[in-house]
């Protein structure tokens, strides 16, 4: 799991490194911090985003975050969530539309599903794949603070509440796959 995230952290780092690189002719880039609850279609719990921004410019915007799950009370994935705005962006306008792509990475190890619910079986690892697509608003507080939005429509890959069977070799259980609704809400703050 440390891997992974370093490797993430290192190919996002990347990314926002072009898009700063690419934003000298649009304006100034800008970045924020943003914290979502959200809750999916696939069967976990309400969790917790927490994001870095980067903005290279008033129309879109990459978030590279952390996934928190207030079931296990520890970081669990990693999310990156993408905004494009929609219409016309001027610097007065308090509501701004926009359309996004969320993804949702989740790694958790917890009991395994049994056949008969009463017996509680070995710890096993969960794996799930989340993407979702969007619309939502932000509403402007004041110029650098808002609060956001947003509802979405995805597939899932693997889930924690409707498990398939244990892999013979690695013990994995990859959970069932379908499709699932995203609601969320926030708030950020850009600098």
């Amino acid at each position: 799991m440390k891997s992974l995230l370093i490797g993430t952290i290192i190919s996002m780092t990347t990314v926002i490194g072009a898009l700063a690189q690419t934003s000298d002719t649009l304006g100034r880039t800008r970045y924020g911090l943003e914290l979502s609850q959200f809750i999916t279609g696939s069967g976990f719990a309400s969790g917790t985003e927490i994001f870095i921004t980067v903005i290279p410019n008033n129309k879109r915007n990459i978030s590279l975050g952390l996934y928190f799950c207030p079931e296990l009370k520890k970081i669990t994935g990693i999310t990156v969530h993408h905004e494009m705005t929609l219409g016309r962006y001027t610097s007065h306008k308090r509501i701004v539309p926009y359309a996004f792509y969320n993804m949702i990475y989740r790694i958790t190890k917890t009991r395994e599903v049994l056949a008969d619910k009463s017996l509680e079986g070995d710890y096993a690892i969960y794996k799930s794949l989340e993407h979702h697509f969007g619309i939502g608003i932000r509403i402007y507080l004041v110029k650098d603070l808002y609060i956001k939005s947003a509802l979405g429509y995805g597939v899932y890959l693997g889930s924690i509440k409707r498990p398939s069977e244990p892999d013979p070799v690695t013990g994995e259980i990859m959970g069932k796959s379908g499709f699932g609704a995203i609601a969320k809400i926030g708030i950020a703050l850009t600098f």
